[in-house]
């Protein structure tokens, strides 16, 4: 093995020569190079350097008789340095031994000059470097190995940087270690960090390591095989379950901790995470899926309340969804528990992987519990006004419920777990319910307008303008105002931007209605929101005050003739503007309209009317980031979002009972035909049908009559689109959205408004002594979330002084909507390091949100006193 470092060898010559003791007049200093490190250039070197230090050099080889008389007789005076590049004689064959006895040695074998180029000291571990010098054969592992290095090292702290170096670990941490070798591969032959550990014969003192740390032992050992038991082990802790066949891949108890620790940090580091995931599901599909089966099996048996903290593998998700299901399949209505198992899973591993899932299922749950509370209570109101306004303060839930069901049913990939008698469940359930609204709707309707479409002390759609336009610009001569109107959005669709921006904005804001006119079609909702004494229907056109409205120049028209600072945009190409060009095409405009089309331009076509509760989703996405754009970037303090229309969609095809037939119309004096409305002069009552007197002027010399087919009803008409349909007068159409939302520009707007705002905070309750390994803790979500006090979600662990994680970290949710602070408690467990020492630590829960400008939202010491430690 060659010299590693020429200078540090020459520097160390050097030292040797640099004192003398007293009885020395000169030093004689011999070198037995036996390992040959020293080549010939690295000699001429060290001679060059010696010579200009006044130091000779002589080579000893076989030839004692010349240096014995050059030492003792001709050069008495002189430093020399002996070098022989052979092993040292056996004193009675030694001719230069008394010489040596008062001289001094240098040793620059392999063992000490790895040990000068690392800079271990002493003699103590020259027997583990010459066991492994196979290891430090190569001067790239020797640097690495230096630069983990540190000079209290005990031996087994040099193997642990023999491994760290193997498995290109950062620090010589056994988890990394561990964690790194296992990411290669659980297959032995393809793992390329296993084949060092073999070449270089580590196996046993691998597997020692794995023993000693996490209690794994087996007389044939794998890395699968220890996979596995990791595994294994963190279901036997979370779960009460007997594990019957996988007993034997339980790790011993006195080491769970260090299992849980390794295998959580695993989970939840993102860049490693998927690794972790493949190997999980590679293992349960081995032996023709044996392993799975055997777990699922053990899972059915066994309540879900056994094994609802249990984070992987995922089949522990599955068995839960799948539980789930079943039960409501069967009948169950234990929503309540249902629900609570969904939330809890929330904070586990694999959520996120089946998010789509869960919530879909969440979403089933919460609209069958709906259903049944609906149906409990009875569909009791006596007259439109009392119905409207039921369905704005809570049926509009029930439209909610099936629109986010179908958005995440529709994203998932996973539909065979859901099965598809849960869909039919859905569908079937809330087409029920959504009939027995909408015929009791239908019949108020019947019996209180007298063919004069109106709900009394309900604002109507047509005095938008002047109610809310109006009511803002007559404040003074500079306010300005902008109106977004989203075609077809509807209600419940309005009312989730309305949970958006009071969580993601510091504006105030308040949902109100109007109700829509009939028909319920955009024509005649985008004229009933404009400016107008008078609107008017001439061949199919609606006219405001003579204006037709049809259109984005003539809404411009129509909006310039009420004020002149107006102008109207098409949503797109003002959110497609930059910042400087969106502030000069509004400068000194007192009223903005934006026209956002997205849910109707999807529903609307047949081909992606499927596609439509994606398009609301899409839909909430922009409208609310065009509101912070339009308060935070452009200065616009009042906003009002509406929509011309609402619309009725179902997925599953419609019956023929859902079908209203249309042979007794007179086609020739039908003007409009549509599946939800037809505008006719002929006067006929027919069943299932409503008729309304249009209440505008025409250019027609008859009285015209709207048709509205009963409660969600489509009349019988050629051509496709029948799931999403609009233009009658159901509830979701015609309950129109009016969000009003005012732009508070810092939270100081919001304290002088006395709104509570930011996220709700975390105390610990009574915890200033940890006895146990695990500990159980309580926390207290101090406030209740409110609609501009948001949700917390944080990570909570234990840290030492040093800033060093002590523990497993946990995830935490506080979302708690409850003024009493007894349901507002959380639980949670934490695994500590089993080597972690009695004294003080730091409980501290950290913001996830990396934005958040305090991130620590909880820090507090506690004192670790633990009577028998694990590793006793």
């Amino acid at each position: 093995m060659p010299i590693l470092s020429l200078e540090k060898t020459t520097a160390a010559i050097l030292e040797k020569f640099s004192k003398l003791s007293d009885y020395e007049k000169r030093k004689i200093v011999f070198w037995y190079d036996s390992d040959g490190t020293a080549g010939e250039e690295d000699l001429n070197s060290i001679k060059i350097v010696l010579e200009q230090n006044g130091i000779k050099m002589l080579s000893l080889n076989n030839n004692f008789f010349m240096i014995k008389k050059i030492l003792e007789h001709e050069d008495t005076k002189s430093n020399y340095l002996i070098y022989s590049p052979e092993q040292e004689r056996r004193s009675e064959d030694n001719w230069l031994l008394d010489i040596q006895l008062y001289s001094e040695r240098f040793e620059n074998s392999r063992i000490s000059d790895l040990k000068s180029e690392i800079g271990i000291e002493g003699y103590d571990m020259d027997s583990f470097i010459e066991k492994h010098k196979e290891f430090f054969a190569k001067k790239r592992r020797v640097a690495s190995f230096k630069k983990l290095y540190e000079n209290t090292w005990k031996e087994v702290d040099l193997l642990k940087g023999i491994f760290a170096v193997i498995a290109r670990s950062e620090f010589s941490d056994e988890r990394e270690i561990i964690k790194n070798i296992l990411m290669n591969s659980l297959n032995e032959t393809e793992n390329t960090i296993w084949n060092d550990i073999s070449k270089f014969d580590l196996t046993e003192s691998f597997w020692d390591i794995i023993g000693r740390n996490f209690g794994f032992y087996t007389e044939y050992p794998t890395l699968k095989k220890f996979f596995l038991s990791l595994l294994i082990t963190h279901i036997d802790r979370h779960a009460e379950l007997s594990l019957g066949p996988f007993e034997s891949y339980v790790n011993r108890k006195r080491q769970s901790n260090e299992c849980e620790i390794f295998i959580s940090g695993w989970m939840d580091n993102s860049k490693d995470s998927s690794r972790f995931d493949e190997y999980c599901d590679n293992l349960l599909l081995e032996e023709n899926r044996k392993i799975e089966n055997d777990l699922t099996s053990l899972l059915k048996k066994s309540k879900v309340e056994c094994y609802l903290n249990v984070e992987a593998p995922d089949i522990v998700d599955k068995s839960i969804i799948r539980k789930i299901v079943d039960t409501l399949t069967e009948g169950g209505k234990d929503y309540a528990k249902y629900l609570e198992w969904i939330e809890k899973r929330k904070t586990k591993h694999y959520y996120k992987k089946l998010e789509n899932v869960y919530a879909a299922l969440e979403y089933a749950v919460m609209l069958l519990r709906f259903s049944d509370e609906i149906e409990n209570e009875g569909i009791n109101q006596g007259s439109l006004n009392e119905l409207f306004s039921k369905y704005s303060e809570s049926y509009y839930l029930h439209d909610f419920y099936y629109r986010k069901f179908y958005y995440h049913y529709d994203k998932t990939n996973d539909k065979e777990i859901l099965k598809k008698d849960i869909r039919e469940i859905v569908e079937r359930d809330y087409r029920r319910i959504n009939e027995k609204i909408l015929i009791k709707w239908s019949n108020l309707i019947e019996s209180q307008t007298n063919g004069k479409w109106g709900i009394e002390l309900i604002e109507n759609q047509s005095d938008f303008f002047k109610i809310h336009v109006s009511k803002i610009m007559q404040r003074n001569d500079r306010d300005k105002v902008a109106v977004i109107i989203s075609d077809a959005m509807r209600y419940e669709v309005a009312a989730e931007i309305k949970e958006v921006l009071n969580t993601s904005t510091k504006g105030t804001i308040e949902l109100t209605t109007m109700a829509g006119c009939l028909p319920s079609y955009t024509k005649m909702g985008m004229a009933s929101l404009l400016p107008h004494k008078q609107l008017e229907y001439r061949n199919d056109h609606i006219f405001a005050d003579g204006i037709d409205s049809d259109g984005l120049i003539n809404r411009e028209k129509i909006l310039l003739s009420h004020e002149k600072e107006s102008v109207a945009f098409s949503f797109n190409d003002f959110k497609n503007l930059n910042k400087e060009d969106a502030r000069q095409k509004i400068k000194g405009k007192r009223i903005v309209y934006l026209y956002h089309n997205k849910i109707d331009d999807t529903g609307d076509n047949h081909s992606s009317e499927n596609e439509v509760f994606d398009a609301a989703e899409s839909a909430i996405s922009e409208i609310s980031a065009m509101v912070k754009r339009l308060g935070t970037s452009l200065n616009v303090i009042n906003i009002i979002i509406t929509a011309d229309h609402g619309f009725i969609y179902s997925r599953d095809s419609l019956e023929n009972q859902d079908i209203v037939e249309t042979t007794g119309f007179d086609k020739d004096k039908a003007l409009i035909t549509n599946k939800r409305f037809i505008l006719s002069s002929e006067d006929i009552k027919l069943l299932n049908t409503h008729r309304f007197d249009l209440k505008l002027p025409s250019d027609s010399a008859e009285k015209m009559y709207i048709y509205t087919p009963y409660a969600d009803l489509r009349f019988k008409l050629p051509g496709g689109g029948r799931n999403f349909v609009h233009g009658g007068s159901s509830l979701q159409e015609v309950v129109i959205p009016v969000l009003l939302y005012n732009h508070n520009k810092s939270k100081e707007d919001l304290d002088r408004k006395g709104i509570q705002h930011g996220k709700v905070g975390i105390e610990i309750i009574n915890l200033k002594k940890i006895t146990s390994n695990p500990f159980k803790f309580r926390l207290l979500q101090t406030e209740n979330v409110t609609e501009k006090r948001e949700p917390l979600r944080c990570k909570i662990a234990l840290y030492d002084n040093s800033g060093t994680k002590v523990s497993d970290e946990k995830t935490i949710i506080a979302d708690k909507t409850s003024d009493e602070p007894n349901e507002r408690i959380l639980e949670v467990m934490l695994t500590m390091s089993p080597n972690i020492k009695n004294g003080i630590y730091i409980l501290k829960a950290v913001d996830e949100d990396t934005k958040a400008l305090r991130r620590d939202v909880l820090e507090t010491t506690v004192e670790v006193d633990i009577l028998i430690s694990d590793d006793f």
